[in-house]
């Protein structure tokens, strides 16, 4: 009988400890949101194509220094690895350049040097591609500023400097109207930008 109730309470006991466990390991989920827009500086294409209303090959090579804006919303969750390092998953809409919109899939990670329970500076870096189109991805480095709001929450501001790559329709000039995809040989263009957001986690 003895030996039963020994049995019992360290049942009991385990049981306890990994209610526990359980409870701190999802306790470090965060969902979260995220809001801002993109400055592109500059931007590089590359594009071959054929133009078959003169029959020649057209090779159109630039690099473009205009700056134009586009916003993004990203849903995210975050899920703190160390105590002064958080990984995210962060999904959502946003503008890569003037009339190209995606939907990117990105990771971060992010180092708060005072904790992440505490207000204070941290830096991040995150890349990742687009849904639905094979070749178009982004990374980022970035600072910012994050102020806990309470025991799951915080608020943060953010500043960083994305490329991104991508390989966009390609506008004939002459016969004004986009190249067909039979008749493209590259279309690659790059786009450097600086980032200004706002991120809130529950």
């Amino acid at each position: 009988m003895k030996k039963s109730l020994a049995y019992l309470c360290a049942l009991l006991l385990c049981a306890q400890s990994l209610s526990a466990g359980d409870k701190d390991f999802f306790g470090r989920f965060h969902p979260g949101l995220e809001w801002g827009y993109t400055g592109t500086m500059m931007s590089y294409h590359h594009f071959n194509y054929l133009d078959e209303s003169i029959g020649f090959r057209i090779n159109d090579e630039e690099w473009v220094n205009r700056y134009n804006t586009n916003a993004f919303v990203y849903a995210s969750l975050a899920f703190d690895l160390f105590p002064t390092i958080r990984a995210s998953l962060i999904s959502g809409y946003e503008g890569i350049q003037r009339g190209r919109r995606v939907f990117p899939l990105l990771a971060r990670a992010a180092y708060h040097p005072e904790g992440l329970d505490s207000d204070g500076i941290f830096i991040f870096l995150d890349g990742g591609i687009t849904l639905g189109q094979k070749h178009t991805n982004q990374a980022q480095l970035g600072t910012g500023y994050s102020m806990v709001l309470s025991e799951s929450s915080s608020l943060s501001f953010l500043l960083g400097f994305r490329l991104a790559y991508d390989r966009p329709r390609v506008w004939d000039p002459i016969e004004e109207e986009y190249v067909s995809p039979c008749n493209i040989r590259r279309n690659d263009a790059w786009y450097c930008g600086v980032k200004l957001g706002v991120s809130l986690y529950f």
